[in-house]
This record gives structure tokens, sequence and C-alpha cells, in this order.
């Protein structure tokens, strides 16, 4: 389950919307904030289990499945708000 980083990162878009910057920088964000989460899921991943061996790592090609599987939530979910907020800022004026 992604944490706290995770929501937070969905005031990027609503900044960049209401900024006016264009729809590459977000997904971009998005991107990174994917990076960024796998990072994370990575770090706990590392520890040792409760009987003290070392979990198993995954291999490249399943770790890069996951990260672009992760990655297509966050651009889609980034891309919800920032569609919203971008429209919600047109009617504004």
């Amino acid at each position: 389950m992604f944490g706290f980083d995770a929501w937070l990162s969905l005031f990027g878009p609503a900044y960049f919307a209401f900024s006016g910057f264009s729809a590459p920088v977000m997904v971009v964000w998005a991107v990174a904030c994917a990076g960024l989460a796998m990072w994370n899921i990575g770090q706990r991943r590392a520890r040792k289990d409760a009987a003290g061996a070392e979990i198993p790592s995954r291999s490249w090609v399943a770790s890069w499945k996951v990260f672009l599987f992760v990655a297509i939530g966050y651009v889609a979910a980034h891309t919800a708000v920032y569609l919203l907020v971008r429209y919600l800022a047109a009617l504004r004026l």
C-alpha cells in the first residue's frame, strides 16, 4: 500500500495545472513519483523478515514490469487531477 508520499504527490499536478504548465511536465512528475515510490518499497523489502532471513529480491525483468505498472497508475491518477484542476481553473476566469 502506498503511503503519505503517494497522496502528497498529487499536489504536483494540481500546481502544474493551476500555474499553466503543459501536460508533459506533469507526466515527468508522475514517473519521478513512481520511481520514488518503488525506491521506498524496495527499501522496505530489503529488510529481513521476522526469522532473520533476507527476503529474496525480484529479477530485473520483474522489477521493470512492476515499475511500469506503478508508473501507469501514477500517470493515470496525476492526469485525472491535472485535468480536473485545469477545468476548475478555467471556470474561475
